[in-house]
């Protein structure tokens, strides 16, 4: 296999007519055989009493119509696999087209008035929840008043819902009214050119059932009752059974959901099942409603070995794979019935050799050090990436900085190279004129009052972790050679966002929250400090999102991200945005907050040989929700 070029995306664009909703067939009465028994058992309505009818149904743009019957095979590792299975099944309000512009998704349509201010979203009639419930425009307003604003499930409001003052800078939260039982109109204070795009990133829902949260929010059953219900849901306290209900509600058998399949099952049961949703509200061109598949079975697992394993043995169906493992999975591919594909990614490196700087350590000492763009040069040239590459990448990683792709908005081939010639002695020379030209008995560096430096390394269990691990061990030995003493401590994936979110972290290697976004307009959280998510950024983001409550106030070239942002916020249009994206891309090469040692490396998918109407060629990023870019409701298996 040869290394892969990042291929060229298109640009991001706007939208600002109305999205007339899709070509309809009418629905003939073809369904699941599974669904077609229960209904003449009586146990189900009738088909068209379970989706939209003609003109609101939402049609798949597949060419090739499917069969039904199947089950995809995954390998999970509990509670940590939740966002995996939750991308693979999400059905947004809007949802990104491969050329970055926006179309409708659970909306049938919207229409934008001149200024960006208000803009009003089309439901589609006759939209129902998994358990039968009418899908209302009342979900929507409820979510957004009762969920989002007094934060109920563990989230502040997201930055989508905002508007910026363009003279002033102040932000204002918007309002959602529902003007009739299929119409939502949110109305700011300020234009917004952008809310489509950030609310597809920042609120991929903008919707809950009411009919369900009526039943466990303080608000509607009080305080408690609601401590009664969270304890007999299993969960801590109130607090927990919000955020678990509210933010991973895909894995939770009771809660009403519009995805195509549901989950029957606890998430850490070693075998999790999600089956049909008897009321999903897609169809084919044939009017045969989707999905085609019957169901989804997730294997825990402990190791990343063992998926390995298992998709050697042909019990995986689809699956991004450890490039490092390309080779013995080529070599197995006849015998395990998979073929293996690549699809493009828009991270800004090979994520597990990404070093990320806790900008806002509470240390301030170390924030001094971490601060200063001479300790960054010097840990970024005090190491032979040739060697990283070949040991952490196996040559797939291109020795390269942190840096936007080729293809992509910001792209500049100085950035690529900045920071990345190997020189021992120039490090050296950095590390002496930032305060750290003492050292101890064993030769190691310490502050100038004689205090040990140690950078301690954090690491998560997720995505490659042994190569963050390689990554780790090399990087011990190349900052030992300059006098840096390090430790290395891994955890797990909700532990290291505790410590994260308290603002307790000090140097992240891997891809935990590391930047991979191809344009801070439409994902900021990584790039710029909005709210607390980046670990590079600490606490600035919580800063931001408080109006400076808690956390710590940006200065210098930090804070000139969050006023290109806010100018983004109220910009009138995409050639504006961009404009100002690339600002904010240029203050990044400027400071590299984001140290990497490989380029990015393509997406390795591993794929059932007969599981149809996959993608051979797509692009892997958060955006378009990594594997869920597949659409999975349209895939089928070829008998």
């Amino acid at each position: 296999m040869t290394k892969m070029n990042v291929k060229k995306a298109v640009s991001f664009s706007l939208m600002s007519v109305l999205a007339a909703g899709f070509a309809f067939s009418a629905p003939s009465s073809k369904e699941a055989p599974e669904l077609a028994a229960l209904v003449k058992a009586g146990k189900l309505p009738p088909l068209e009493k379970r989706i939209p009818g003609p003109g609101e149904v939402m049609v798949s743009t597949m060419d090739t119509a499917g069969k039904y019957g199947g089950t995809l095979h995954y390998a999970s590792y509990g509670r940590n696999s939740r966002w995996t299975i939750g991308k693979q099944t999400e059905e947004p309000m809007f949802r990104f087209k491969l050329d970055g512009s926006v179309e409708p998704n659970v909306a049938k349509g919207y229409e934008v008035n001149s200024n960006n201010t208000v803009y009003t979203i089309y439901l589609r009639k006759g939209m129902k929840w998994s358990d039968g419930v009418d899908f209302t425009s009342a979900d929507v307003v409820f979510f957004y008043n009762d969920m989002c604003v007094p934060k109920s499930f563990g989230k502040s409001l997201y930055d989508c819902f905002y508007s910026t003052n363009p003279k002033t800078g102040e932000k204002t939260p918007c309002k959602v009214e529902a003007p009739d039982k299929y119409t939502v109109k949110v109305t700011f204070k300020d234009p917004n050119a952008t809310f489509l795009q950030t609310l597809t990133n920042d609120s991929k829902w903008f919707f809950a059932p009411a009919h369900y949260y009526k039943k466990l929010l303080p608000a509607y059953i009080g305080e408690e009752a609601a401590k009664a219900k969270a304890k007999q849901l299993g969960y801590s306290d109130v607090k927990a059974m919000g955020k678990e209900t509210g933010y991973y509600y895909w894995v939770l058998p009771d809660r009403p959901t519009l995805r195509p399949w549901v989950a029957t099952n606890n998430i850490d049961d070693n075998l999790f099942i999600l089956k049909r949703n008897p009321y999903y509200w897609k169809v084919d061109a044939k009017g045969n409603q989707l999905p085609y598949i019957d169901s989804m079975e997730w294997t825990k697992i402990s190791d990343p070995e063992q998926e390995t394993l298992k998709a050697l043995a042909g019990g995986i169906d689809f699956a991004k794979m450890p490039l490092s493992k390309y080779t013995v999975l080529k070599q197995n591919a006849k015998k395990g019935g998979y073929e293996l594909l690549t699809w493009q990614g828009t991270s800004w490196a090979y994520r597990p050799t990404v070093v990320q700087l806790n900008q806002t350590i509470k240390d301030l000492k170390y924030r001094a050090v971490f601060q200063n763009p001479d300790f960054r040069q010097a840990l970024s040239i005090c190491v032979n990436r040739d060697e990283v590459s070949e040991l952490v990448s196996d040559g797939f990683g291109e020795p390269a900085q942190a840096s936007v792709a080729e293809g992509l908005l910001g792209f500049d081939p100085k950035w690529k190279t900045r920071w990345t010639k190997y020189d021992v002695k120039e490090a050296n020379k950095l590390l002496d004129s930032v305060g750290l030209s003492k050292r101890d008995k064993n030769g190691f560096r310490t502050f100038s009052d004689g205090t040990p430096f140690v950078l301690d390394f954090m690491l998560t269990d997720i995505e490659d972790v042994k190569n963050s691990e390689k990554t780790a061990e090399l990087l011990t030995k190349y900052y030992g050679a300059v006098g840096i003493k390090t430790t290395t401590k891994t955890y797990s994936r909700d532990l290291m966002t505790e410590i994260c979110n308290a603002n307790n972290h000090t140097v992240l290697i891997g891809p935990m929250n590391a930047i991979n976004a191809f344009n801070p307009a439409l994902r900021p959280n990584a790039i710029v400090p909005v709210g607390i998510y980046s670990p590079w950024a600490g606490a600035y983001g919580e800063y931001t999102a408080t109006k400076g409550k808690s956390g710590v106030k940006p200065e210098g070239d930090v804070a000139k991200l969050i006023e290109l942002y806010d100018k983004i916020k109220s910009a009138k249009n995409g050639a504006e945005i961009n404009k100002l994206a690339e600002q904010i891309l240029q203050l990044h090469a400027k400071n590299i907050w984001e140290i990497a040692y490989c380029a990015d490396t393509p997406a390795l998918i591993l794929k059932n040989k007969n599981l149809m109407n996959i993608g051979k060629s797509l692009i892997f990023c958060e955006e378009y929700r990594d594997l869920g870019v597949a659409h999975l409701e349209n895939a089928w298996f070829k008998k």
